[in-house]
């Protein structure tokens, strides 16, 4: 806090980490503070919050400048802190049910039939791969 113009008191906007950007950094009580924060990644949740239970933060996005905070300035300090967490998760199945799905030689749709002799997955009458024909389904 310091003291300018006619004795009005200015208070400081602590920015906790890079990213964060804004006009000026000391306010007087009762201004307009706007931040933005640019360092947008895919993937991440992130948590914005101040040390002050008497600041109300309100929050927007906006495609140019990224997220888009306002609050009055409070007749003390207010830093503004952002908390961030990989939200892309390893499903461990996923994987193996999408290899399943473009496996040539498990059988999926009807007509299909697995050759006897190399195993691989075919249509017509005949193997694509080694060109045995098809077992009949006379047993």
């Amino acid at each position: 806090m310091f003291l300018s113009g006619c004795g009005k008191k200015k208070y400081d906007l602590i920015l906790d980490r890079y990213g964060f950007e804004a006009k000026k950094t000391k306010y007087h009580a009762g201004e307009t503070v706007t931040v933005y924060y640019i360092m947008i990644a895919t993937d991440t949740d992130y948590s914005f919050y101040t040390d002050s239970e008497d600041v109300s933060l309100t929050q927007k996005y906006d495609g140019k400048h990224g997220y888009v905070f306002t609050f009055t300035m409070p007749e003390h300090d207010v830093r503004l802190f952002v908390d961030s967490r990989n939200s892309m998760e390893y499903i461990p199945d996923t994987a193996d049910t999408v290899y399943k799905q473009i496996d040539t030689d498990t059988v999926s749709e009807p007509g299909q039939w697995k050759c006897q002799e190399c195993g691989k997955c075919n249509e017509g009458g005949y193997c694509s791969e080694c060109g045995s024909k098809k077992p009949s389904d006379d047993k």
